[in-house]
């Protein structure tokens, strides 16, 4: 995520910095003339979880244990949601098939597999084949997966680790809730497709969110959240969407479930999404925790202090982080992530490479390490580029991908630090 550019470090301040200059990608709306007509042009993907064919859906009589919430069972309105707002066509017996034959819709439907097929062919495929050899060991251990500062991105963490059991994602941003779509209109629905798909214009185009831009994007009126997202990347991926329950965070580290109107749109609520892995149908889950990370918030935030104690180790990923864990007021949770990770996995955004001494972590860097891009100063690594010009001892290994703030050149750098012992 793009959390801020040109940041006043003479200033801390209790939230993120929202301040942004970078000029604004709109994508294509879907219903404006302009239509990707040589979507026929573009390579299919080849993703193992891509979903190809109608299929049957979970058994709805099969039960599954939450520790925080108890009986979890299948509810398939959640999936029929999630594949239309993802422009994908129903499974049979969903309510909303009808909805389909909206001109809009195939519209939205068409420019959507159009983009999803690049960045398909161009990023998610080339991610997931080199995480099978840089990052065996980590799929292997099947830990949780932390990533704070992530927004809705659980596209990115499920391709690179995409059998772990949870992922726990933090971010500013709203819960939300999915449409009803039964209770909207056909002007209201059109609306609302239109904004799914301007939200993702920069996952699209940069392969990642702009703080700012969320803040108007996934308000009630438009998308409604982070949830939506989350859900429209789970099915995109070939997943299908078992459930979702709303939770608070106590004062105590605990979760309280709250009632499935909430929308979890106060601080320390949760929510949790509940799928089926798409190679050996096993239940995961992807939670996301509305939350302050600064420093100033986090030391009045008992309730996180204490779910953090108790968060087990787990693998960390870190991506297009803004720099804010270069900074002093933001030092608790990169402090955390210090002590519960047993990998971390980051861009040169993340933590500084300074905190992973070699008598303690082994680093491995891949791609190069440039200048950061203008929005941010004071953040240049020297250090870092010295270990990416030691060829001898480093030996920096090629990112066959583009993931970052350098969308525009290519030169994407990647840091993996493991835990020595």
């Amino acid at each position: 995520m793009l959390y801020m550019r040109n940041p006043l470090l003479s200033k801390k301040i209790s939230g993120f910095f929202l301040a942004s200059i970078i000029p604004l990608f709109i994508a294509s709306c879907v219903n404006t003339p302009h239509e990707n007509n040589n979507a026929s042009e573009t390579p299919k993907p080849k993703l193992p979880a891509r979903d190809t064919t109608l299929r049957k859906t979970a058994d709805t009589t099969k039960v599954w244990e939450d520790e925080d919430f108890g009986k979890i069972t299948f509810d398939r309105k959640f999936n029929d949601i999630s594949r239309y707002i993802a422009g994908m066509k129903a499974w049979p017996g969903s309510p909303y098939s009808k909805l389909e034959n909206d001109s809009v819709w195939l519209r939205f439907h068409k420019n959507f597999d159009y983009s999803w097929n690049q960045i398909a062919v161009s990023r998610l495929e080339p991610m997931y084949t080199w995480g099978i050899a840089e990052l065996s060991q980590e799929r292997k251990s099947n830990l949780d997966i932390f990533y704070p500062l992530s927004g809705p991105d659980i596209l990115h963490a499920n391709i690179f680790f995409p059998d772990a059991k949870n992922y726990r994602l933090f971010a500013l941003e709203i819960n939300g809730a999915l449409p009803n779509l039964n209770q909207m209109g056909t002007k209201t629905i059109e609306n609302y497709i239109n904004a799914v798909y301007t939200s993702l214009g920069d996952v699209f185009k940069r392969s990642y969110f702009i703080t700012h831009k969320m803040s108007a994007e996934l308000t009630a009126e438009n998308v409604n959240g982070t949830l939506p997202l989350i859900c429209i990347f789970l099915v995109r991926t070939g997943h299908e969407i078992i459930n979702l329950k709303y939770f608070h965070l106590n004062d105590n580290g605990t979760l309280t479930p709250l009632p499935p109107d909430s929308l979890g749109t106060h601080y320390n609520d949760l929510v949790k999404v509940y799928f089926k892995n798409s190679k050996n149908n096993s239940i995961q889950m992807v939670s996301y925790l509305k939350c302050d990370l600064s420093d100033e918030a986090y030391q009045k935030n008992v309730a996180l202090q204490n779910f953090f104690t108790r968060m087990s180790v787990s693998t960390t990923y870190l991506k297009s982080a803004s720099y804010l864990l270069h900074y002093n007021f933001f030092s608790s949770i990169r402090n955390i992530i210090l002590s519960k990770s047993k990998t971390v996995l980051e861009d040169d955004t993340g933590i500084p490479f300074k905190y992973f001494p070699n008598n303690k972590w082994l680093v491995s860097l891949y791609g190069v390490y440039i200048t950061p891009v203008s929005d941010f100063s004071g953040v240049f690594q020297t250090d870092l580029l010295q270990a990416y010009n030691d060829t001898l001892i480093t030996k920096p290994k090629k990112l066959p991908f583009s993931l970052g703030y350098h969308w525009g050149t290519n030169k994407q750098n990647l840091i993996k630090a493991q835990l020595k012992g």
